[in-house]
């Protein structure tokens, strides 16, 4: 009998070669998306659709991860990523985040049935580290689904590993510009494009690691860590 994971955001682009991975190992993929999947039809393939940011989806989507019965992992994957000066109002503007990064995976977290050495990824982002003014709200939902996610690794230690995964700038998007590309690189240490694979390692290694819990790794190029301040030396 094949293993179950449950993805959220499957439908493109990280989720999806996400899920498309995991079929590959021989698993069952439970994919959730948002409102277009470009997923294949799969036999170990179970597709959800659900707007994270309406908790009455949410809950539905819930109910339907419950009845499915036991999951061996669960990744949380699922984002919107909105300026501050791009949103129509701050309320629906910090709602719509919340929803999406901290309650949609912490009801997800409550129905979900595990079978014994489940684990849990979640991804965050390095921002939920480093304030970006820009981002503000985007930057607090994901500090705050960082710090649920450890919250979790303690209360279901013994019973479901819970790890965190924070990218940094791992794929560029079509709309980036070659300017942008090159700032961007310029504040890591590898100053290389990793590719959304770089993540799928992570959560791999996560998954399959059955000392690790409670754990934040980076997958940034080493940008956390890279001096942000202008420098002079004479």
């Amino acid at each position: 009998m094949s293993k179950t994971i449950f993805i959220t955001g499957a439908g493109r682009r990280l989720g999806k070669l996400l899920a498309e991975y995991w079929l590959g190992q021989g698993w069952t993929v439970l994919a959730h998306f948002n409102s277009r999947t470009e997923l294949t039809a799969h036999e170990r393939l179970i597709s959800w659709q659900a707007n994270l940011a309406d908790p009455i989806q949410v809950a539905g989507l819930a109910q339907k991860l419950a009845d499915y019965g036991p999951i061996d992992a669960f990744i949380h994957n699922a984002s919107c990523f909105v300026a501050d000066d791009k949103a129509e109002g701050m309320l629906e503007h910090f709602d719509r985040h919340f929803h999406v990064h901290v309650l949609a995976p912490a009801i997800l977290f409550e129905q979900a049935q595990w079978q014994p050495g489940a684990a849990a990824c979640i991804i965050t982002d390095i921002y939920a580290d480093i304030p970006n003014e820009r981002f503000s709200i985007y930057c607090a939902s994901k500090a705050a689904l960082q710090n649920w996610a450890l919250s979790m690794a303690q209360r279901l230690g013994g019973q479901v590993r819970v790890n965190v995964v924070q990218p940094g700038p791992i794929q560029f998007l079509p709309e980036h510009d070659e300017s942008y590309r090159q700032k961007v690189l310029s504040q890591s240490l590898i100053a290389q494009e990793l590719g959304y694979d770089a993540i799928r390692k992570a959560c791999d290694y996560l998954i399959g690691n059955e000392a690790v819990t409670g754990t934040v790794m980076r997958v940034d190029g080493g940008r956390f860590v890279t001096n942000r301040y202008e420098q002079t030396f004479s």
